[in-house]
């Protein structure tokens, strides 16, 4: 079974599937999954970094990708898994962290698309020296790929903690509703 395509259309049937599979596959497949789809975040900041370094825009491009790989597969494997496994746990989710870490990175692989997008339109900006295509930011997209997201997030949840699909979005929206409280009383308190 193709995992990074059946999670799009058979979400329950592929962490059905998944859950099967060795703990070391997995535990790999988590690693390149955060690698690979934080890189995507590295397109949308590559204009950043390029001010930065002032040089070579495809050297700016690829520390960027590189440095937001990493920087991705920290954040997601360490500090968002644990948060939302803590959350879970309000909800007396029985899914251990390694479960949680698999539900956020296929969760994330709609993202994939933007890395390819990306990709795709790198010849292009050379083509027309436009180096702007090259940070695809379409609002669009952006939404359909966040639906995605959060319904593969919400059936892996559910199927991982055992629990129903409205506590999977109390399970998501609570460490949310949090974070966003948190900065808009820094931004408040900063003004």
């Amino acid at each position: 079974m193709k995992t990074i395509f059946s999670i799009w259309i058979k979400p329950k049937k592929t962490f059905e599937f998944i859950a099967t599979q060795d703990e070391e596959k997995n535990d790999k497949i988590i690693n390149w999954l955060f690698f690979i789809i934080s890189m995507s975040v590295g397109f949308s900041n590559v204009d950043d970094i390029n001010k930065l370094l002032d040089g070579n825009y495809f050297i700016g491009l690829i520390i960027a990708m590189l440095v937001s790989g990493l920087m991705g597969l920290f954040l997601l494997k360490h500090i968002f898994s644990l948060i939302f496994w803590a959350s879970g746990k309000i909800f007396q989710g029985k899914g251990t962290k390694k479960e949680i870490q698999l539900v956020i990175a296929y969760s994330l692989v709609p993202n994939l698309v933007l890395l390819l997008i990306g990709l795709i339109l790198i010849i292009p900006a050379i083509i027309l020296d436009n180096y702007g295509l090259i940070s695809y930011q379409h609002p669009i997209t952006h939404f359909i790929l966040w639906i995605f997201t959060l319904r593969i997030m919400i059936f892996g949840l559910a199927y991982f903690n055992k629990y129903s699909y409205g506590y999977s979005i109390l399970t998501i929206f609570i460490p949310l509703a949090i974070v966003q409280g948190l900065l808009l009383g820094i931004k408040y308190l900063l003004m």
